[in-house]
């Protein structure tokens, strides 16, 4: 049996999670791209299948979740983006 990922009541009505990739390949929460996201909003998003990115010019389905990040590609290039491990301090 696969491991049930279950969805909370913060999550019920929640469509999908938008993160905005800056030219860094860095992911924040904001279009302004003032404050980065968290590695674990970013991880639970994409287990929940309902995150995306949004770059410059293109919208993406992120495709893979590694340590390092999650994986995003335009169908040539696969590009891998980070988020903050933990609230700055």
């Amino acid at each position: 049996m696969l491991k049930t990922i279950y969805e909370t009541g913060y999550d019920l009505h929640v469509a999908n999670y938008v993160a905005y990739l800056h030219t860094d390949k860095k992911l924040y929460e904001d279009e302004a791209h003032k404050t980065q996201a968290k590695k674990a909003d970013v991880e639970k998003a994409f287990k929940l299948g309902r995150l995306i990115i949004m770059g410059a010019d293109k919208t993406y389905l992120p495709v893979a979740l590694l340590a390092a990040g999650v994986v995003v590609t335009d169908g040539t290039t696969a590009v891998t983006c980070t988020a903050a491990d933990a609230d700055p301090a």
